[in-house]
Parts: C-alpha cells; structure tokens; sequence
C-alpha cells in the first residue's frame, strides 16, 4: 500500500512539471508556431533544425532550414505571464543566410504576424500553461 501511495505522489509530481515552462517546450512551441503558419509546407525537424518550404517573401515559395541557436526563460512581472521565453535563431532561404538588419528581421511578413523572427520571445500563459508569440 506505501508503495502506491508513492507511486501515485511521483506521478502526480511529475505531470505538475510537464505544466511547466522550461527550454524544451519553448523550442517546441517555436517550432509548433512556424509549422501552423499560413503557405508553411513539408515541415520536418530533426531537433534544433527546422526544415520547411514556404513563403519567401517576394512573392514566391522558398526551401527554408532554421537553427535554434538559444534559448533563455527570464521571469516576468506579470503574474498571469510569469515567464519571457527568448529564441535566438538562424535562417536561411534556398541556402542564403538571412541576417537581420539591427530590428528588422528580414523574414516574410506572415512569420513575422505569427511573433517569430531570428531573436523573438513568447510569453508563458500561466492558465493556460503554453507559450503565446508576441
């Protein structure tokens, strides 16, 4: 009987962390918001490596590879998001690096309306325990 009884308190404890924010599932909710995005198609990620095609900005379709390169979880002083999850991150369409040009992140329009670009955060929604990209 003690023995359930911690088993049940161990799992209990450990679905609580899954709720919680952390690096991994920032990442993939950063993967998760490129993938939902509008004209984004055949994606594939093989750990901190996006492969898609999708919109490349002038008009047309594009091969895009993405990189995480870092992430960061800051604490926020809003109680309902009290988490900053910062993503840092390499782009490169049909093989040219895209760099940004100091703010502007020289992604498509439609990436960007869905709060992602080469250094971009989301916020912890603590009710709703999930990342929202601003």
């Amino acid at each position: 009987m003690a023995i359930g009884g911690l088993l049940v308190a161990a799992c209990a404890a450990q679905s609580d962390e899954v709720n919680l924010p952390d690096e991994v599932n920032l990442r993939d909710s950063f993967a998760n918001q490129i993938a939902s995005t509008a004209g984004v198609q055949d994606f594939v990620r093989d750990g901190d490596q996006l492969r898609f095609s999708g919109p490349d900005g002038r008009e047309g379709v594009a091969n895009w590879r993405v990189r995480i390169d870092s992430t960061e979880l800051k604490p926020s002083p809003d109680e309902r998001m009290p988490f900053e999850g910062h993503i840092a991150s390499s782009w490169w369409r049909d093989g040219e690096l895209i760099e940004p040009l100091g703010t502007m992140s020289g992604l498509p329009a439609v990436l960007q309306d869905s709060g992602i670009a080469q250094v971009c955060y989301a916020l912890w929604d603590a009710e709703l325990k999930a990342w929202g990209w601003v």
